[in-house]
């Protein structure tokens, strides 16, 4: 602070500013591409609220956040984006790779910070993690591909599981496509078969999970999608109904009635939005940026669930657990 705004604030009782901030009064727009709606995604909204706070910003003195809702029509992405730069947002924050993608397209010079974005540089929204290059940075959803250890859990809660359904969004045919492949390598490797299952719509959960278990399938893993992630009480209502074990990507799920998730902390991901935009406010290139990956993996088990399907959850596997939802 120099000594003109010192003897200001000295007379006035200026508060200081965050140093992005210092050399401006003006408001700070941040619009928000979220995927779901202002029902489903305010869980997240207020970690990433909390993100900003961390670095000083208040909510109406140093910025506003213009939130869009894509409501799962992922055509809407792209009118959405169109909207936030054309309104002149200084920062677009992306919510899941279709909305990335969109703010891509939309714009060559707002700088956007993307979440939930597994394999971005695969995907193209980045040259490489280190130097991602352009106007975007973010953070990718696992820092190591999970399929095996998920597999490895569910076979240690389900008796005799040699056969699991992998549920994958139709709607995104190249990350189902990468999800799939990895997931049957690391069947092959755990002596599990993997039977993939395209969902385009939520009304067909019903009707898969009818099918495992009539085929005496027991397991089933979800890719991390929107859908799957919206529809998680139906999910865990229809699997504990149908005798199906649900390992899932977050443990929000598992909050809502799924057995076991194995990923990174959601809520900890959305909070450090507010490092990227501190980052990007004080002049930094979103390019220049290095795109974060999750650094903790936590496993985390849902005991009533595991009650409802009558599993006998070993001691040993008890003691790797993170969180325990009882």
């Amino acid at each position: 602070m120099d000594r003109r705004r010192l003897i200001l604030s000295a007379i006035f009782g200026l508060a200081p500013t965050p140093k992005g901030l210092a050399q401006t009064r003006t408001i700070k727009r941040i619009g928000v591409l979220w995927h779901a709606t202002p029902e489903e995604e305010v869980i997240f909204a207020d970690p990433i609220r909390k993100g900003l706070a961390d670095f000083g910003y208040i909510e109406g003195k140093h910025y506003e956040l213009i939130e869009t809702y894509a409501a799962e029509q992922y055509e809407r992405f792209a009118i959405n984006a169109a909207k936030l730069v054309e309104s002149r947002v200084d920062i677009i924050v992306a919510v899941t790779s279709p909305a990335a993608a969109a703010a891509q397209r939309a714009t060559e010079t707002v700088p956007i910070v993307f979440l939930l974005v597994p394999n971005p540089v695969e995907r193209g929204s980045a040259r490489s993690l280190s130097r991602p290059g352009g106007n975007l940075t973010g953070q990718s959803t696992v820092s190591v591909d999970l399929s095996s250890k998920r597999i490895e859990y569910l076979q240690a809660l389900v008796p005799n599981c040699r056969r699991v359904i992998l549920f994958v969004n139709a709607k995104d045919a190249a990350l189902s496509h990468s999800v799939a492949n990895q997931t049957r390598a690391a069947g092959i490797l755990t002596n599990v078969t993997v039977d993939v299952i395209e969902i385009k719509d939520p009304e067909d959960l019903d009707g898969a999970l009818a099918a495992a278990a009539r085929n005496d399938i027991r397991g089933a893993i979800f890719m991390q999608d929107p859908l799957f992630f919206n529809e998680r009480k139906r999910i865990a209502r229809l699997a504990i109904f149908h005798g199906v074990a649900t390992m899932v990507a977050t443990s929000v799920m598992v909050k809502d009635g799924c057995l076991i998730s194995y990923g990174a902390n959601s809520a900890a991901q959305f909070r450090r939005v507010g490092a990227f935009v501190d980052k990007i406010l004080k002049g930094d290139k979103p390019g220049d940026i290095p795109i974060e990956q999750p650094t903790r993996i936590e496993l985390v088990l849902n005991m009533k669930t595991a009650a409802a399907l009558g599993l006998d959850v070993p001691d040993a596997f008890i003691a790797q657990v993170d969180e325990i939802i009882d």
